[in-house]
């Protein structure tokens, strides 16, 4: 049930303690709507003797249930990014954007994109070389430090960067 959209049982409640003589305001507090929906109901019933909700205007729903299942399902699942997601349902007959899948999971289903940390690419090998480096020029003076020369002209990796909108 969407905000404000309240059933038949609860206006017809509602439109009984009208007629009972109780204010609208009261009935609104009783029922923990607002007056306004009350007022809207009771000029409603007053014009058409109807309790049922009238047709909203507005876009249908892109999103079938089928749909929204196995979204919900692939929710858990390592790996699974909203465009793959997207290709499998169009394949099934869904035809849906990765958009849509995306607002779903966020609006509905409270789910926000993972993206996956970056890690430094420093092998054992690596490790060991640093640590051989280390112990052989442990004993260094700062003047044999002064007498070596630094340079930035190696390009070298430090984070693998693969493709993160597929991923």
């Amino acid at each position: 049930m969407n905000v404000g959209d309240h059933g038949v049982e609860l206006r017809s409640k509602a439109i009984g303690m009208l007629e009972g003589g109780i204010t609208q305001k009261e009935v609104a507090t009783r029922l923990s709507v607002g007056v306004r929906s009350v007022r809207r109901w009771w000029s409603q019933h007053k014009c058409s003797e109807t309790m049922e909700t009238k047709p909203r205007s507005g876009r249908p729903q892109i999103l079938k249930q089928v749909s929204r299942i196995v979204i919900k399902k692939s929710l858990g699942k390592r790996r699974q990014s909203t465009r793959k997601l997207s290709r499998r349902l169009s394949i099934k007959g869904n035809p849906i954007s990765h958009i849509t899948i995306q607002r779903h999971l966020a609006q509905r289903l409270d789910a926000r994109p993972y993206k996956r940390p970056k890690w430094a690419k420093i092998t054992q090998k690596i490790k060991e070389n640093r640590l051989k480096f280390a112990r052989d020029h442990e004993n260094w003076s700062f003047e044999d430090w002064n007498k070596v020369f630094w340079s930035d002209e190696s390009p070298f990796e430090l984070f693998h960067s693969p493709n993160r909108q597929n991923d």
